[in-house]
């Protein structure tokens, strides 16, 4: 079309913003040269195009008057656009991108028809995509929804579009009221964006329309699927703008203030912004792990969304945090502020009945003497129960799970308590990953403890343990409690230190005489059969009675009914009642102590056992199953190590140290000198951790090795190769080729009966829970009773 229009009126504006997509641009513009309408103008906006994009503006406009093309410095598509209606000067525009084009020739004279009939501020037409699989072209057809109707007020309009997603906010295939977008052209922020600018204009244009129409009409525009910067495949190189959406909500939310409305659309932003941090957490979760990190980051490009994209990140990879945690290694948005550590935040589930309890009981005192403040974050509070704490210590109480709020709960306490570092000894808790990720994402440091050995996860009880190193990356330095664990974490990448527990000074008191000569041994734990095996305690203890006359054999902790039970059954079973005594619970360790000649230790594993400390403090000879990595043990003096499980041999040493006052005093005194000796060889505890405080303020602590090349590959492999195989033996069953016929009809007997079972117990319904609870009891019944037999 070459005729020139003079001044005749423009019907329709065209809106045309194009940056590099010459590729395209052809086919676009020819669309637009072949329409039979002579009344409408395309104002194309070159934005700063370094292909030849802007000299293909130029040969079309010489073409064509209707075309009228504006060179620009590259500011990005929602500057273009702004430009481009602030030219127009048709009644109605339109929007076409430079790498769509339209259908056919007779486009516009049918807008225009259809635009003046129904008169509405915007009429929504139909279209078609291309250019990429049939299942994107069905995902971006679900986003448009095929919806037609009329809305008549503002409010509804946007709460259709952007809240319950009645129709798509995509401006190609609507067709504007011109005087309407001009009104909302002083509200749009002058900032650099070329990713949801639909989203963000058309929430402003329907802000100012009273009505919005879609009808069913032909494909009027034809709209490529991965070209542009929204619908291409995620790349490293455009995430950083991609993620530019979520700004959007801040702006609207400006705006809303300005218009004294944000009262009003409250709930329709927020519904918003998590449909664009959905978005943008899916684009970025489509990265490859290589560019994680960066993808990420860019996710935390609004301040104002930091919490809320935290949030989401944990609730999109709860059942997954192993592979969060890859992704976000290394992640900018982790690192600490740079700011001096003045208060301590220490966190274990409680602080009653158990070592890891006892150590933190002993911590908080050392922390107060070096002039930190501490507050200690629980999950409960039993003061009855409890070790005694200083006064000035500061309590908060956690929800156990992030389904009940405690995300929320703990990053409210961090911000309130101005915590600068969080200790967390919960080293094996299902909170631990996620608990570090808010505390990191407050700028907080955060540093592990980890009571437990490395090796744990090579049981299968504990086989999902093997995943936990992952998590620990998290952490800005990780304390252990064995030489062991340190080399094993450092070669993974894990900046580890070597920690002992804190020794509490104990004074002395002169070992109490029984009257007749009466023998006291000592087994101190808290009931938990798994770790501590104190069914094997009572069975070496009832050796030694039948051995020794005056002995009296004392179990000190707590337990749950079961375990109590257990353990007076199996006393009044063997009539052993005034020989073994379940004392319970006690903070007053010292009334056993002071009386004890050998204490037994029966546990399968420790790291840093607190009753060995106790019974070195106090020169008792120890007889224990081999825990030949504990630190405290590995010069050999002061104990009498026996094979784990070893009963017999257990109670043999037992015996011959009762009845060889000589040995047990010669071990007594070696137990006493062995203690003095590790406390002169190994830094304090307090020490240990004044070190790693300095080093995190002045940003000292790295990882001992880069993510690509572990210190000692020989280690990091040994942990890939137990992941695998572990993932290997929770293999499906039924994916097994050579599975015995035997277990194959195992296997479908199980699946006849689950769906026979499902047809009057529906999951997620009350019936279903029930059953469960039913089915839990009665294998806990079978558990307990193969137990006692």
């Amino acid at each position: 079309m070459t005729a020139q229009q003079g001044n005749k009126e423009i019907s329709i504006s065209v809106i045309v913003p194009v940056h590099n997509v010459e590729a395209y641009l052809n086919e676009c513009l020819s669309s637009l040269l072949i329409q039979s309408l002579e009344s409408a103008e395309f104002i194309v906006i070159d934005d700063g195009s370094t292909d030849k994009s802007g000299q293909i503006c130029d040969e079309f406009a010489s073409k064509d008057s209707r075309f009228k093309v504006i060179h620009l410095e590259n500011k990005g598509t929602l500057a273009a656009r702004k430009t481009a209606f602030a030219a127009a000067k048709g009644k109605w525009c339109v929007c076409l991108d430079g790498d769509d084009k339209l259908p056919f020739n007779r486009v516009l004279e049918i807008e225009v028809a259809l635009a003046n009939k129904y008169d509405a501020d915007i009429l929504r037409f139909d279209m078609d995509a291309f250019g990429t699989t049939p299942e994107e072209i069905q995902a971006y057809f679900r986003f448009r929804n095929p919806w037609y109707g009329i809305i008549n007020t503002p409010y509804e309009i946007i709460n259709a579009v952007f809240s319950r997603g009645t129709i798509g906010w995509g401006m190609a295939d609507k067709i504007y009221r011109t005087s309407i977008v001009k009104r909302t052209l002083p509200f749009v922020n002058d900032t650099f964006l070329i990713s949801g600018t639909d989203c963000y204009q058309f929430f402003l244009i329907c802000y100012f329309s009273s009505t919005l129409q879609s009808i069913k009409t032909e494909p009027l525009y034809s709209y490529r699927i991965g070209c542009g910067i929204s619908t291409s495949s995620p790349d490293a190189n455009k995430i950083n703008e991609q993620s530019k959406i979520l700004l959007i909500p801040s702006y609207l939310s400006r705006f809303l203030e300005s218009e004294k409305q944000e009262e009003k659309y409250q709930n329709v932003l927020k519904r918003l912004t998590e449909r664009l941090l959905d978005q943008a957490v899916t684009r970025v979760s489509r990265l490859p792990i290589a560019d994680s990190a960066t993808g990420f980051d860019s996710l935390f490009v609004n301040t104002d969304l930091r919490d809320l994209v935290v949030d989401y990140l944990i609730q999109k990879y709860w059942s997954s945090p192993a592979l969060l945690s890859q992704k976000i290694k290394g992640a900018r948005f982790l690192a600490s502020l740079p700011k001096k550590i003045r208060k301590i935040g220490i966190f274990y589930h409680r602080v009653y009945d158990g070592g890891v309890q006892r150590v933190i009981s002993l911590q908080i005192p050392q922390f107060l003497e070096m002039g930190f403040k501490v507050v200690l974050f629980t999950e409960e509070i039993k003061e009855e129960l409890e070790y005694n704490l200083p006064s000035t210590t500061e309590r908060v109480i956690l929800p156990s799970s992030f389904k009940h709020g405690r995300g929320a709960k703990l990053r409210k306490y961090l911000k309130e308590h101005n915590v600068d570092l969080l200790i967390h000894h919960a080293a094996h808790s299902n909170n631990l990953f996620f608990d570090g990720l808010i505390t990191k994402s407050l700028g907080i440091r955060f540093c592990i403890t980890s009571h437990e050995i490395c090796t744990l996860f090579l049981l299968d009880k504990c086989s999902h343990l093997s995943q936990f190193p992952f998590f620990y990356h998290i952490a800005d330095a990780m304390a252990v409690l064995n030489t062991m664990d340190l080399k094993f974490y450092s070669a993974l990448g894990i900046p580890t230190f070597y920690i002992p527990n804190p020794i509490q000074f104990l004074p002395f008191t002169p070992k109490t005489i029984e009257p007749n000569d009466v023998k006291n041994l000592v087994w101190i734990a808290r009931l938990d059969q798994f770790q501590k095996n104190y069914v094997e305690a009572l069975k070496i203890f009832k050796l030694v009675c039948e051995k020794i006359d005056d002995v009296v054999c004392h179990i000190v902790g707590r337990g749950e009914a079961a375990d109590v039970e257990y353990i007076t059954n199996y006393v009044k079973t063997n009539g052993l009642e005034n020989k073994i005594i379940y004392e319970g619970f006690t903070t007053n360790l010292q009334k056993f102590l002071s009386t004890a000649d050998v204490q037994l230790i029966t546990s399968s594993f420790e790291c840093f056992p607190m009753n060995l400390i106790e019974a070195k403090q106090y020169g008792i000879p120890v007889v224990l199953f081999e825990l030949p990595y504990v630190e405290l043990i590995k010069d050999q003096k002061g104990i009498i190590p026996v094979p784990q499980h070893s009963v017999k041999e257990a109670a043999e040493a037992i015996i011959e140290l009762l009845r060889n006052d000589s040995k047990r005093e010669a071990l007594s005194l070696a137990s006493e000198q062995s203690l003095d000796t590790f406390k002169r060889r190994v830094p304090s505890h307090i020490r240990s951790w004044k070190d790693i405080i300095d080093k995190l303020e002045l940003k000292e602590i790295t990882p001992p090795h880069s993510r690509h090349e572990p210190f000692d590959p020989d280690w990091y492999n040994f942990w890939q190769t137990i992941l695998f195989f572990q993932s290997e033996n929770k293999q499906n069953k039924s994916e097994v080729i050579n599975l015995s016929t035997y277990d194959r009809k195992k296997i479908e007997r199980y699946e006849n009966c689950l769906s026979f079972l499902l047809i009057f117990f529906p999951p997620q319904t009350l019936r279903y829970n029930l059953i469960k609870k039913v089915a839990r009891k009665i294998y806990n019944f079978i558990k307990k009773y193969v137990r006692n037999k």
